[in-house]
């Protein structure tokens, strides 16, 4: 199957949203948009397993230079990961939403927001990027203030607006750039055609530094993250779960394709990334170690987990500098484990953090005690998405982690790696300990009564649960797609 056809199944599916909207409310039918939305979403998982690899034009023949798309390992290992989260959020939203009022919006902009990120995952050309991007942006802006009739949503969804609106700029500059130098957006022709041209010095770095902030506000990176705090206590839980379960993956996605696969290196540029990586992990941590908020807390271990990601690119970058490509793949490959393993545990968390709010009707920390007992389901599925996140052998975030370190340990005789090496463990360590308190709060004997959450709602934990112990059973295959995905995104 081809991508333009799994691009217009979600488009097609977005558009027939509001008429299932207004026809299943004129019939009394219960939520038709959710419904339809669950079926287009199980249909483009189907079709994004069966994507053949290759680039491809919208329209035959067209001499526009843009408007192409590509699939390849990375990208279908991405698309993959955001339908796959989308689908489960759309089957826990049946439930979760389903007293909300304006359900047809927030299913057109679920699909939209899920399209908007297949389209990143997918595009060949950096102009096709930046408009599905914002696409992307866009809906997420109006996910965040969902519930406008209170002024928290309202508020954190224009201060990711005002953000996001501010890195695109800085991006579609940059694309400008590129376009003014090269003549073309095309990621392969790009990598071909840049590396001759005068791009060395101050250019490249200005490119790579507007990139980087550019696709860096939604991707989360210090400092550049505030707004991911504010935006998951005012959105609907099922949509913080698609967040920072997937959303500040494409920005990641979107800095590795740019980055790594279109500009030619330029030296400093690994020392910027580990350095943004420090920070952000280490302002997440810190952060999360002193809120007393679930959403809060949930929002800066994503924070921490990004930066681990963007150490791993930075180490990646490094290593090919000096010619170090086993040690690049691994970095690489560590970065996009962490990837997997981030999403699915942090969106894992976000529904569970929505399914205990939604028995106790408080964010707070403190109320959430003992739940883990009286919600088995629940509780058993945050344990195992709290206890991966970790790093707690032999589940799979151990390993990601651990990608990453070796990766750095390559180049342990420069003293700024080193040192990056020594903070990136101190992060981790300090991340598992709040993580594995946070769990034991969960099953502590407290005298508070509460019953599991309807299926609609444990049905995604568990499948997200699930879907920890199974990568971590089958590491090894898992590991091969995923280096095969780091290749590509290295060229």
């Amino acid at each position: 199957m081809d991508p333009i056809s799994l691009l217009t199944l979600l488009f097609a599916s977005s558009i027939l949203v509001p008429v299932a909207d207004r026809v299943g409310r004129s019939v009394g039918a219960f939520n038709a948009p959710g419904y339809l939305t669950t079926a287009a979403l199980a249909a483009a998982l189907l079709s994004s397993l069966m994507l053949t690899p290759g680039r491809y034009k919208p329209v035959s023949g067209s001499a526009i230079p843009v408007a192409e798309l590509k699939v390849d390992y990375a990208s279908q290992l991405f698309a993959l990961l955001f339908i796959s989260l989308g689908l489960l959020v759309s089957i826990y939203s049946l439930e979760y939403m389903k007293r909300e009022e304006g359900l047809g919006a927030y299913y057109l902009l679920l699909l939209l927001m899920v399209a908007g990120m297949v389209g990143v995952a997918l595009a060949n050309d950096l102009f096709t990027l930046y408009c599905f991007w914002e696409l992307m942006s866009i809906s997420a802006y109006a996910l965040v203030a969902f519930r406008r009739e209170h002024w928290e949503p309202v508020e954190a969804g224009l201060k990711y607006l005002v953000m996001s609106t501010l890195g695109a700029l800085m991006a579609l500059y940059a694309v400008s750039l590129v376009y003014g130098m090269a003549g073309t957006t095309n990621f392969d022709d790009l990598r071909t055609m840049l590396s001759p041209l005068n791009t060395g010095g101050a250019w490249l770095r200005l490119l790579i530094a507007l990139f980087l902030f550019g696709w860096g506000v939604t991707t989360a990176i210090a400092p550049f993250h505030t707004w991911l705090p504010d935006a998951h206590p005012a959105a609907p839980s099922s949509i913080s779960a698609m967040l920072s379960g997937v959303l500040i993956k494409a920005g990641v996605y979107a800095i590795a394709r740019t980055i790594f696969y279109t500009l030619p290196l330029a030296s400093g540029v690994s020392y910027v990334l580990m350095l943004v990586g420090v920070a952000t992990s280490t302002i997440g941590n810190l952060s999360a170690l002193r809120q007393a908020d679930v959403k809060r807390f949930l929002a800066y271990s994503s924070i921490a987990n990004i930066g681990y990601i963007v150490i791993g690119l930075g180490a990646s970058y490094r290593a090919h500098v000096l010619g170090l490509e086993n040690a690049a793949l691994v970095a690489m490959g560590g970065a996009l484990l962490h990837v997997i393993n981030h999403a699915l545990g942090k969106g894992l968390l976000f529904l569970c953090a929505g399914s205990l709010i939604h028995v106790v009707k408080s964010r707070a920390i403190s109320k959430l005690e003992g739940l883990g007992r009286l919600m088995p389901v629940t509780g058993f599925s945050s344990a195992i998405g709290l206890l991966n996140l970790a790093g707690v052998p032999p589940l799979s975030g151990f390993w990601s982690k651990l990608l990453i370190a070796y990766g750095l340990t390559a180049m342990i005789e420069e003293p700024p790696v080193a040192i990056v090496l020594l903070l990136f463990v101190v992060n981790a360590v300090i991340a598992a300990g709040y993580y594995v308190y946070f769990t034991t709060r969960l099953f502590r004997e407290r005298g508070v009564a509460a019953r599991e959450v309807p299926p609609l709602m444990w049905i995604p934990e568990l499948a997200l649960a699930g879907a920890c112990i199974v990568l971590t059973l089958l590491l090894t295959p898992v590991l091969e797609l995923v280096y095969e995905g780091a290749s590509s995104l290295m060229g």
